[in-house]
């Protein structure tokens, strides 16, 4: 399962560099901060991605259906959190833009995006302390304090969603997915939502078979 945790940018201490080439450096997560859900990050937890050398890639808002606008060009761990040397691909058609909103704090902080696995992290309480991951992609995201009044924005948006069409668009709009892959989803919905009903419809027609033989048996028992 892909994860998001979002920091919040006081806690960034981003750094531009004066030569307006897009690079600047600052922290992706800090360790031992308690976000808006519970989950806490470890010290460690970033070793192992840094030194499989996988590339980490650089997105807008968690957007990995586009093409990276950022590219991380160094990672670290130190004693506050997960230290980052990026650079704005100025070239890219979002790039000047993303690199003004950055630099005016417009956008409001840095999200890494991971998976992990069971033996990754503890629970406490609701939340957990990640002490592992495997992590892709590092964001640019416009709202740092997701938290639990966004968890009940999207509940809202989730209920008043009625149609396949419906749907398709909230994967497109809320969930990042392209159009292609927001169709693909919903289709096969569709047929795992077609398949359970005539299994259902098959269970009910036995069960009522079964039931009026039943009865059958009964009358004819009393004839």
């Amino acid at each position: 399962m892909f994860h998001k945790l979002i920091n919040q940018i006081e806690n960034c201490q981003l750094k531009f560099s004066s030569d307006d080439s897009g690079t600047f450096e600052g922290y992706a997560s800090v360790f031992d901060s308690v976000d808006q859900v519970g989950d806490t990050i470890s010290k460690g937890a970033f070793i192992e991605s840094i030194e499989s050398g996988r590339r980490v890639k650089g997105f807008v808002n968690h957007a990995q259906y586009e093409i990276p606008i950022i590219d991380w060009l160094g990672l670290s761990e130190d004693s506050k959190g997960l230290h980052a040397k990026g650079r704005i691909d100025l070239k890219h058609k979002d790039g000047p833009t993303l690199y003004s909103a950055m630099k005016r704090e417009a956008m409001d902080g840095l999200s890494i995006g991971f998976t992990m696995k069971d033996g990754d992290f503890e629970q406490k309480g609701e939340g957990r302390v990640i002490k592992n991951m495997k992590l892709f992609e590092i964001s640019a995201v416009n709202f740092p304090c997701e938290g639990q009044a966004r968890i009940s924005a999207v509940k809202a948006d989730v209920l008043g969603l009625i149609t396949l069409k419906d749907f398709e668009d909230y994967l497109r709009d809320a969930g990042g997915f392209s159009k292609s892959m927001a169709t693909a989803l919903v289709s096969q919905m569709q047929k795992a939502v077609r398949s359970d009903y005539e299994h259902q419809k098959q269970q009910i027609a036995k069960q009522v078979g079964a039931e009026a033989l039943s009865i059958l048996e009964h009358m004819k028992s009393r004839i």
